[in-house]
C-alpha cells in the first residue's frame, strides 16, 4: 500500500481482488475506489513483463478502518463475486464491471448535483440590507465564496476518468465477445496496444481474436498471450510480394503519396536494387513538376544508377515516355506531392494515372504520422486507385501500430518498407512477420527504432 497524501490511497496486488482487499482491510467499509488500473512491471518487450493491478482510494465519509457503513452495490457484488468458485469469477467479470460503472456514475452524478448547488448559491446575487450607515463603520459586502472545495472537484474528475476507462473496457468485453466473462487483465492488453498505437478497432478484434473459445488459465501467461497476438496479427497483414518482373514485358510502377513521404528517395532504392541484383533495364518517368528541384532531384538518383529519366508536364507526355520506354523490364513513376486537401491538385494526378494506366500504384505513407490522419489521407487519394500500402521513414518512430491498423482496416497489401536515406539499401519487403515484431517491440529503451534489427536493410 502507498500513502499519497491524506485523502487518497494506492494499492497494488497481483490480482483486483487482492488489491480490493487490501483496500477495504486498510481503509475500511466506507473506503471509496477512485481508479482501478493495470500497470506493467518491468519485463521482457512490455508485454512479456509482469503485471499487476493498482487502486486510488478514498478513506471516505467514516475516514477509518473497521467502521461499518453503506457499501454499493458495486462493492457487494464483488464481496460475493470474490468468494465463488473461479468458474463463477470468470463468468460475472462482465456484469461486475457494468455495476462498477453505474456505481461510479451514481457517484459522479452527487457531485455534479454539489457542484450546481454551490453555483447557484454562489451566482444568486445577494438582496442588499437596507442600514443607516455611521461614518467610519462602512463594510463593503463580499460575495462568499460558495465554489466547490479543490479536493471535490479532482475526486469528481477522478470519477470521471474511472468511467470512461471501464467503458472502454466494457466496449471489448461485451460489443466484441457478447456472453463472455473475461479475466480483467485482459484489458491491460487492450490498453497495451492502443500505447502502441493500434486504433480501438483493430486492438478490440485483437483481444477478441486472442481470447475467443480460448482457456483463460492458458492465456493468463503473458509470454503464451503475446505469442497468440502475434499469430493474429499477421493474420491481419497481407502482402504483394514485391515488384514482379514479366519476361519480355514492361511493368509500370507509380509511387503516390503525399509531400515529403519519401516518394523519389524509396523509387531510387527501387532502381537500383532492380538494377543492381536483378540486372534489370528499369527507366524512371516523373510527373513531379510542381517542386522546382524535384525532377532535378531525381535526375541525380538517375546518373548515379545509370538509368535514363523522362520529364512529363501532363498525362499525354507521361503516356510517350512510357511508350518510349516499352522494351525496358521497368519503368518507375515518381509524382508529386498529394495533398489531401488540394483535391484540385488530385484529380489532375488521377487523370495522368488514367492515361498511364500502371500495372501497380504503391500508396506511401510515412511512419510518423498519426492512424487517423492516415486514414484520411487513404481516403481522400481514394481515387488514384491504389493497389498497395508502401511504408517509409520507420526509423522515425517507436510505435508502429497505427501502420498496421491502416492496413488492417482498409485490407490493403504490404509492398515494401524502408527505414533511414541509405540508396540503394535501407528498403526491404513487407512480411506480416516483420510487422508484427515491429508492433510488440516497438523501439529499445535507448530511444531508438527497432526496425533495422527486424530484417529491413
Amino acid at each position: 500500500m502507498r500513502d499519497t497524501g491524506q485523502r487518497f490511497h494506492k494499492f497494488k496486488a497481483r490480482t483486483l481482488e487482492e488489491a480490493y482487499r487490501q483496500m477495504r482491510d486498510t481503509l475500511g467499509q466506507d473506503a471509496v475506489m477512485l481508479r482501478a488500473a493495470q500497470v506493467r512491471e518491468t519485463g521482457v518487450l512490455g508485454l512479456l513483463g509482469g503485471k499487476a493491478v493498482e487502486l486510488t482510494a478514498s478513506a471516505g465519509a467514516a475516514g477509518s478502518a473497521g467502521k461499518g457503513g453503506g457499501r454499493s452495490a458495486a462493492e457487494r457484488r464483488y464481496e460475493a463475486a470474490a468468494k465463488t468458485p473461479q468458474r463463477e469469477e470468470d463468468a460475472s467479470t462482465v456484469a461486475y464491471f457494468q455495476e462498477l460503472v453505474r456505481d461510479a456514475q451514481r457517484r459522479m452524478g452527487m457531485h455534479d448535483a454539489a457542484q450546481t448547488r454551490y453555483r447557484t448559491v454562489g451566482n444568486a446575487a445577494p438582496k442588499p440590507v437596507e442600514e443607516k450607515p455611521s461614518p467610519g463603520s462602512i463594510i463593503p459586502f463580499r460575495r462568499p465564496d460558495l465554489r466547490l472545495p479543490a479536493h471535490r472537484r479532482e475526486e469528481g474528475n477522478d470519477l470521471r476518468k474511472e468511467v470512461h476507462d471501464v467503458r472502454e473496457m466494457l466496449e471489448v468485453l461485451v460489443a466484441e465477445l457478447p456472453g463472455a466473462g473475461l479475466p480483467v487483465e485482459f484489458g491491460a492488453h487492450y490498453r497495451n496496444l492502443l500505447e502502441r498505437g493500434v486504433s480501438r478497432k483493430v486492438a478490440a478484434r485483437l483481444v477478441a481474436a486472442v481470447t475467443a473459445g480460448a482457456d483463460f488459465a492458458v492465456i493468463r501467461d503473458a509470454r503464451v498471450f503475446a505469442e497468440r497476438l502475434g499469430f493474429e496479427i499477421r493474420k491481419l497483414v497481407s502482402v504483394t510480394g514485391g515488384i514482379g518482373l514479366v519476361a519480355g514485358g514492361c511493368r509500370v510502377v507509380a509511387l503516390v503519396g503525399a509531400t515529403g513521404v519519401g516518394k523519389t528517395t524509396n523509387l531510387a532504392k527501387l532502381a537500383a536494387q532492380f538494377v543492381v541484383r536483378e540486372s534489370a533495364r528499369v527507366a524512371f518517368v516523373t510527373a513531379d513538376t510542381y517542386r522546382v528541384a524535384a525532377p532535378e532531384q531525381l535526375r541525380v538518383y538517375a546518373n548515379i544508377i545509370g538509368v535514363p529519366l523522362e520529364v512529363a508536364n501532363d498525362g499525354k507526355e507521361m503516356v510517350a515516355a512510357i511508350r518510349r520506354f516499352r522494351d525496358y523490364d521497368l519503368v518507375l513513376m515518381d509524382t508529386a506531392g498529394a495533398s489531401q486537401f488540394n483535391m484540385k491538385q488530385t484529380r489532375e494526378l488521377a487523370e495522368v494515372l488514367k492515361l498511364a494506366q500502371p500495372n501497380e500504384t504503391m500508396l506511401v505513407v510515412s511512419a510518423n504520422t498519426q492512424f487517423e490522419e492516415l486514414m484520411t489521407t487513404v481516403r481522400n487519394l481514394d481515387s488514384l486507385n491504389p493497389t498497395s500500402l508502401f511504408f517509409s521513414k520507420l526509423d522515425e518512430t517507436r510505435r508502429y501500430g497505427a501502420l498496421f491498423s491502416l492496413a488492417a482496416e482498409t485490407g490493403l497489401p504490404l509492398s515494401y518498407m524502408s527505414v533511414g536515406q541509405n540508396v540503394p539499401d535501407d528498403i526491404t519487403l513487407a512480411h506480416p512477420g516483420m510487422v508484427a515484431n515491429l508492433v510488440l517491440e516497438g523501439g529499445d529503451r535507448r530511444g531508438r527504432s527497432s526496425a533495422k534489427s527486424t530484417g529491413i536493410h
